[in-house]
């Protein structure tokens, strides 16, 4: 018996320090999607005010969208989007015409999934600096997204992401209501439908973990079985 202690012990503890060495990989946890696919909720609008120098916003009443694959919500989930955002500086024009933008996107739930009344809970607020908004010169559909220089972090009243890792999101827009061209130093204004993901580096196990942790419990059986057979049954 000290044989089947030592030789499962071992498998055990292998196992364990296995289980106790994730990788890390990056991973889609949350997205959106419009209710009405074509309706321009999303707005940018021209501000010369403050050292504000445009905004980016969503219309009231018309910002219902689709969450999907966040913690433990039903997969999708009615929500009401509130995307916030202020530029700083003027757009610049390259292959690209370009502008950073600092903000957040909030998902707030229609609280009748919940057993409740009104909007009420928080999906997931992504809070951000310097995020670019990309647009085609005469395109109309642009893109925000996080790059080496922006930050972002999430919250939710759902999720447990404080272990998330090096965030990262992605909006995409289009129906763009003009051409998206510059006017003198200046974006005119426009409203946009859109979409958008949400992923972060999330501690997983790597397969070969997974293999190895197999192997070692399969070892445990074994050496039982080997044992057991070698134990004079008793009269």
């Amino acid at each position: 018996m000290r044989l089947l202690s030592k030789m499962t012990g071992a498998a055990l503890v292998a196992a364990t320090a296995l289980l106790g060495s994730p990788a890390q990989a990056t991973a889609t946890f949350a997205q959106f999607l419009q209710v009405v696919p074509g309706a321009r909720i999303f707005t940018y609008t021209n501000v010369n005010s403050g050292g504000i120098k445009a905004k980016l916003g969503t219309l009231a009443g018309g910002n219902t969208v689709l969450v999907s694959e966040l913690g433990t919500l039903a997969s999708p989930s009615l929500a009401l989007v509130n995307l916030v955002g202020t530029a700083a500086a003027l757009p610049t024009v390259g292959s690209n015409i370009s502008q950073r933008f600092s903000g957040s996107i909030t998902f707030t739930l229609l609280a009748p999934q919940l057993g409740m009344s009104g909007w009420s809970t928080d999906a997931l607020k992504v809070t951000f600096t310097n995020a670019v908004l990309l647009a085609s010169p005469g395109g109309s559909a642009p893109t925000m997204q996080s790059d080496a220089g922006s930050t972002i972090t999430y919250q939710s009243d759902f999720a447990d992401l404080t272990g998330v890792t090096s965030e990262d999101f992605s909006l995409s827009f289009s129906g763009a209501s003009a051409p998206l061209s510059m006017l003198g130093t200046r974006l005119p204004n426009f409203r946009l439908s859109g979409s958008g993901t949400f992923a972060a580096v999330i501690p997983v196990p790597e397969p070969a973990s997974w293999g190895l942790m197999l192997v070692g419990f399969g070892l445990a059986g074994a050496t039982l079985r080997t044992v057991r057979r070698q134990t004079p049954a008793l009269a």
